[in-house]
């Protein structure tokens, strides 16, 4: 069961990293040159003329990949929502089969490692956002707006979670073996 979850995991990890990697590497230069800020890209990175455009440029796109994060995150939560199997309206299942599109309809397993992964990922970009500003190579803006996301982020995957485990709960067997007349049946 472990090397499932991580396997699963590990899967999941290796397309939300590309995808930051190409919006960080896209979002400075297309921001730098928006920007008109003095770069140039060399072996060993992009490399500015002026700190000052190196914060800006940095600022937007740290702010960029969090965007990029978050529209990750908000889909993840969406479907947990809305195409969750443990909870999808029946009309909407029919509506999904007609059109083929059963395959939006996900399990838990696969919505929460899904999840899992992004939000992680969403951390450490809080993480990282919160050193670049503490050492003054982001705007502490930037920081405060990727701390307000990831709050509303996580609060809404903690409700779903929670939901879920109500249904899981509801959906248990009637068969109570601490329940109070299983109790009164073995004191008579």
């Amino acid at each position: 069961m472990f090397s499932r979850i991580l396997i699963k995991l590990i899967d999941e990890a290796i397309f939300p990293a590309l995808v930051l990697f190409m919006s960080r590497l896209i979002s400075v230069i297309l921001i730098a040159r928006n920007l008109n800020a003095d770069f140039e890209i060399l072996t060993s990175g992009i490399v500015f003329a002026d700190k000052n455009d190196y914060i800006e440029v940095n600022s937007y796109s740290i702010l960029a990949m969090s965007g990029i994060v978050i529209i990750g995150l908000i889909i993840i939560v969406i479907k947990s929502l809305i195409f969750h199997d443990s909870h999808i309206k029946p009309s909407l299942t029919a509506k999904l089969f007609s059109l083929r599109a059963d395959s939006l309809i996900q399990n838990s397993f696969h919505i929460y490692s899904k999840g899992a992964v992004w939000l992680s990922y969403l951390y450490l970009m809080l993480t990282v956002s919160a050193f670049m500003a503490f050492f003054n190579i982001l705007y502490t803006w930037v920081f405060f707006l990727i701390l307000t996301f990831t709050i509303v982020i996580t609060v809404l995957f903690i409700s779903d979670i929670d939901h879920e485990i109500k249904i899981t709960k509801s959906h248990e067997a009637e068969y109570d073996p601490d329940s109070k007349y299983m109790m009164e049946e073995e004191n008579e």
